[in-house]
Order: structure tokens, then C-alpha cells, then sequence
């Protein structure tokens, strides 16, 4: 019965309904029969379908899903652990926190990717039916007038041309492209392709740190909250981490702490968090409120990664404004200078 994993929001729904069933102290049966009622799709229903049958026969919840196929490592081994420590409602209640996050994050790089790409696309089109479209206009009334066209005109004519004539493979060829690029997204050296590109590129780089850290940060909060000690919190939240920047800084963190270091003596040798975050986390752990510190930071490193989104975005958008109005006026005094020297000899 393996599937596609779920996304965030998917999982966020998902175990959000688990606690509410947890927490509403009706049997599990009667619960899961609840949602089964009320399930969307088939898939979901399946599901459903599944625990209360898990229920109805006192089988491991854990072991049910597990079968199920369709549930990160990361949320599996948590409910795992609590269902042997029986903190169900726990688990889910952060498994489903923890994937709200992870939601609001992915919404917002994507919010933040959409309007450079689209701008981008403007661009292009643009300059393509100029090419394409206008060049040709001027093309013949050079040749009405007896003359042809020249230096820059000529060679952007010829590649307008070129472009008209071979359109149909260029369109075929980026359709191909865009194939595999969506085709990598979902599998696993694709993945890794994919980070290892935005862990390299000069732009990305910081972002890719940035959300990896938030990640872990949420991931640990998570785990802390459903009863887990450090270390094992540590352990399960360490694959989490995608940059390998931070992997490398989260893997001493382990280390240090396996050594006998406390946390805040180990964070604070990572250089993973700034000096107001370990200011935070210190007072937290110190106080007892580990998992509410971590969250807080997490939403701390969560706002600082968005407000440098919105600024490069605010960055790109007059470069690909100035960009458009360059390449268009390149365009069209190469043809309108000699035009206006061919009518001015008229």
C-alpha cells in the first residue's frame, strides 16, 4: 500500500485530526470512525479506513501507518516512540505544529519564487516578438527604401530569424527541459541535485542555511515537546537537515553532547544560532521551557528568512525592469538610428 509521501499541508491535516481524537477522549474507534465518514478522497478514506481497523482490533497504530507507506521517516519514528510512551496526543499535537511550519515555509519560497520567474518570462517574451515580429516590419522598409540593414540590426534580424525558424525545437527542446526538471523533483538524485545546487549558488546559499537551521530548529522543538530526551531528539532530527553546512554543525552538536557537553555548551560551539538565540535558548532550557525557546526561535530564523525572500525579491524585480528596458531600446535603436539616417539623406 505504499505511496507518494504527503505534503506538509497534507500531514499537518492529518495529524491535527489524530489529536483531536486523542484529546476528545472518545474511544479510538469511534474517532477514527469519524473520520472516516468525513474522508475527502479515497486515499484518505483508505487510510481511515485502516486505523479503525487497527483500533477495532487493538493493532499498533505505529505498525499501521508504517504499512501505509505514505509517512515521512521522521513522523513515523516519533509516533513510534509515542506510542510506546504513551503520548499519542503529544505526538501529534507537535508532529502536527511541526508541519504547520514546514507548510508556512514552503508557501512562502514559493510566494517568493513566483513573481522573479514570471517577470522573467515577460522578459523574454518580449524580447522574442520583438525579434520575431518587429524585426521583420523594419526589415522591409529598409528594403523598400532601397537599403539593408547593417552592424547590430542585422545580426539581431538574423537571429530573429533563426529563432522563427527553428521555434518549433527550441519550444520542444525547453518542454523537454522543464520535463526533466519536474521529473528530477521527485526522486531522490534529483533531490539531492537540486539541494546541492541551492547549498552552491551565491544567492541561495544563505536562504538554504537559513531554512535548513529553521527546519531543525521546529524538528527539535517537536520532539522535545513529545517527551524525547536531547539526545534522542538530536538523532531524529539530525536528517532532517538538508544543507550540508548546517548537517556538519548539527552533527557536532551530537557529538558534543554524546561527549558529556550540555546543549547551550554545544550550540553555542556549532555557530549554528546568533548570540540572541542562544541567549533565548539558554533562559528556556534553564527554566524548563526547551520546546516553547526553540519554537520561538525557530519563528525568529522563520521571519528573518522571509523579510531576506522579500528583499531579494524586492532586488530582482527593478534589475529585471532595467534588464527589459535595455535589451528593448538596444532593440530598437540599432533599426530607428539608421532609419533615421536613411530618411534624413532622402
Amino acid at each position: 500500500m505504499a505511496g507518494k509521501t504527503l505534503t506538509p499541508a497534507q500531514l499537518r491535516l492529518l495529524f491535527s485530526n489524530l489529536e483531536l481524537v486523542y484529546r476528545s477522549g472518545l474511544p479510538l474507534t469511534e474517532g477514527f470512525d469519524i473520520l472516516r465518514a468525513n474522508a475527502r478522497d479515497a486515499v484518505e478514506l483508505r487510510r481511515m479506513e485502516a486505523l479503525y481497523q487497527a483500533a477495532l482490533n487493538g493493532e499498533s497504530l505505529y505498525q499501521t501507518l508504517k504499512h501505509l507507506g505514505d509517512l515521512p521517516d521522521y513522523a513515523l519514528a516519533l509516533i513510534g516512540i509515542g506510542e510506546k510512551t504513551g503520548r499519542m496526543e503529544q505526538t501529534f499535537a507537535s508532529l502536527g505544529a511541526y508541519y504547520a511550519r514546514r507548510d508556512l515555509l514552503s508557501q512562502s519560497i514559493r510566494s517568493s519564487l513566483t513573481y522573479p520567474i514570471s517577470m522573467l518570462v515577460v522578459v523574454v517574451a518580449i524580447v522574442v516578438v520583438l525579434l520575431t515580429q518587429a524585426m521583420p516590419v523594419f526589415n522591409q522598409v529598409f528594403l523598400q527604401l532601397g537599403f539593408q540593414m547593417t552592424g547590430l540590426a542585422a545580426a539581431l534580424m538574423a537571429f530573429g530569424s533563426a529563432l522563427s525558424r527553428y521555434a518549433l525545437w527550441i519550444i520542444a527542446v525547453i518542454v523537454v527541459l522543464v520535463a526533466i526538471g519536474v521529473f528530477l523533483r521527485f526522486i531522490p538524485a534529483g533531490k539531492r541535485f537540486y539541494a546541492a545546487l541551492s547549498q552552491s549558488a551565491p544567492i541561495a546559499r544563505d536562504l538554504s542555511l537559513r531554512v535548513s537551521t529553521q527546519r531543525f530548529t521546529i524538528a527539535l522543538a517537536s520532539l522535545l515537546d513529545a517527551g524525547l530526551g536531547v539526545d534522542q531528539a538530536l538523532a531524529l532530527a539530525e536528517p532532517l537537515v538538508d544543507d550540508k553546512r548546517a548537517r556538519a554543525r548539527v552533527g557536532a552538536i551530537r557529538r558534543a553532547v554524546d561527549e558529556g557537553a550540555s546543549f547551550i555548551t554545544a550550540l553555542e560551539q556549532s555557530k549554528l544560532f546568533p548570540p540572541d538565540s542562544l541567549a533565548l535558548l539558554a533562559v528556556g532550557f534553564k527554566t524548563g521551557a526547551d520546546a516553547e525557546s526553540l519554537q520561538q526561535v525557530g519563528d525568529q530564523i522563520a521571519l528573518a528568512t522571509e523579510n531576506r525572500m522579500d528583499s531579494l525579491v524586492a532586488a530582482i524585480e527593478p534589475t529585471l525592469v532595467s534588464v527589459m528596458c535595455v535589451l528593448v531600446g538596444l532593440i530598437l535603436l540599432s533599426v530607428m538610428l539608421p532609419l533615421l539616417g536613411v530618411l534624413s539623406g532622402l
